[in-house]
């Protein structure tokens, strides 16, 4: 069981379609607001309780096509100025635990061009088990 997810979004009406569908899984929710590093606002969505693997799926697959769908539509086409200079990806470690990845939008659409949400997340996958466990030895001589 894993417990007290939080989500980065970086636009409150985002944000409460995010808790209220989180919600409608039966899941409790809460947004705080706070300050990204360079001063803008942003909201930390906190899924409240104990989750299955399958349900904490479930639910990061929400945040992504809500970050990297609605999120990231505003983001590319606000002829203002981008609403926010971060977005991120979780990955799971090998303790369990989950990190969020800060990438730059502008370099994650290039990847999301290029790149599935899942392939995505599989490759930084990769790149924090390799971090975690270092491997010796030829390339060619590993099992990826």
């Amino acid at each position: 069981m894993l417990e007290d997810f939080e989500y980065t979004f970086f636009d409150d009406a985002i944000a409460q379609r995010f808790c209220q569908q989180v919600d409608g899984l039966g899941y409790s929710s809460s947004i705080r607001m706070d300050e990204s590093p360079n001063g803008d606002a942003c909201f930390e969505v906190k899924v409240i309780g104990e989750l299955t693997d399958e349900i904490a799926e479930q639910i990061e697959t929400l945040y992504s096509d809500m970050l990297f769908g609605e999120q990231a539509a505003q983001i590319e086409g606000n002829e203002v100025g981008a609403l926010a200079d971060v977005c991120g990806v979780q990955v799971q470690l090998a303790s369990g635990d989950y990190t969020t990845i800060a990438i730059d939008p502008v370099i994650m659409n290039k990847i999301l061009s290029v790149l599935t949400i899942e392939e995505l997340q599989a490759f930084l996958t990769q790149v924090a088990e390799d971090i975690e466990t270092p491997k010796t030895g030829p390339i060619c001589q590993r099992s990826v």
